[in-house]
């Protein structure tokens, strides 16, 4: 789907405001990320490099409560959990969050009233994006796991999502899809290209869906985003020749160390690579690929022991062959 096509299909999902953001000019269109509805202020579209603001437009609380009704197919009994989460997982792979005022019930959120802005995050696709990075790690003897962490809008999700597209070209990959980001399934279909040999764990929590993918799936790769409390779970997976593949948010190379998840699993040995995405408008571009067998040699991930820079292989797809060619310096 083209990226136009994509904004259209968001602006969908927001019935009130779906008129007024056909007015979006072309560029902004094609290239937004977000869509910011917030009470009382006009409409915002954002692209990474760029915010553009529907001039006299205002959302109403009732204008939100219209969406919010509509995202949950107005049932919002149905979307309990994820109305008390702050977030919700729509048709087409495109994400709402959601803040407002929260209630409290022994110490924990149980709901969310009075919501008062909305951030549709737009799905989308990058096919080829992660080509690169997948043939320089996916075919290493010594893969045990990667790690691809980057900060907030640095694209992880899109990476990973053509990561797993690509490996299950050739091998049995496992989707953990707890957000429903990933694969974008509709009544148990993918509407987003995640390989032949893919299955998708589609709303599993992570926990759950981890030990259930390994039990009853056998698959040699198993994706994950946002990796957090699973952690021992992923590292139990180790134990079973899974190679993961995962997302970390993370602001620097630095602060990976200080990471409780990456820091236990690059401990425990089930991750031995790491690469870092830039963010902004380079988001989505690897800056660095590192192999990593403790916690220590995060310190030395560099310029001069890069592996993304150092080598370079192409994956031909129609050939289905991967080719290799060596660079006889770092700086490439």
């Amino acid at each position: 789907m083209e990226k136009k096509d994509r904004f259209e299909e968001a602006a969908a999902l927001l019935p009130p405001f779906s008129g007024l953001l056909k007015s979006v000019p072309r560029r902004i269109a094609q290239n937004a990320c977000e869509i910011r509805i917030r009470a009382g202020r006009p409409l915002v579209v954002e692209t990474l490099s760029e915010r553009y603001t529907l001039r006299g437009t205002s959302a109403s609380p009732d204008d939100i409560g219209k969406c919010i009704k509509f995202f949950c197919d107005y049932s919002l009994y149905s979307c309990e959990k994820e109305l008390s989460e702050g977030w919700i997982t729509l048709h087409g792979g495109h994400r709402a969050g959601f803040t407002g005022t929260a209630v409290v019930r022994d110490g924990k959120v149980t709901a969310i009233k009075d919501i008062s802005s909305i951030n549709l995050r737009i799905a989308s696709e990058h096919k080829g994006i992660a080509e690169k990075l997948m043939s320089l790690t996916a075919f290493e003897p010594d893969l045990r796991g990667l790690i691809i962490a980057g900060a907030p809008m640095s694209a992880k999700t899109t990476m990973l999502r053509d990561y797993a597209r690509l490996t299950a070209g050739f091998s049995r990959t496992a989707i953990i899809d707890e957000r429903g980001e990933i694969a974008a399934c509709y009544r148990g279909v993918p509407y987003n290209d995640v390989g032949v040999n893919s299955d998708v764990l589609d709303l599993f929590p992570k926990e759950q869906g981890i030990m259930q993918a390994i039990r009853s799936m056998s698959p040699e790769f198993l994706i994950c985003d946002e990796t957090g409390e699973e952690y021992r779970q992923l590292a139990e997976c180790a134990g079973h020749g899974v190679k993961l593949i995962l997302t970390v948010h993370c602001g620097g190379i630095s602060e990976l160390a200080s990471n409780r998840a990456a820091s236990y699993l690059i401990s425990a040995g089930a991750v031995n690579y790491v690469a870092f995405l830039q963010s902004g408008v380079f988001a989505g571009k690897v800056s660095g690929l590192w192999r990593v067998e403790s916690v220590e040699d995060i310190g030395g991930c560099c310029g001069s022991n890069d592996l993304y820079r150092g080598r370079s292989r192409i994956l031909v797809s129609d050939k289905k062959t991967l080719y290799t060619a060596q660079n006889d310096h770092s700086t490439a």
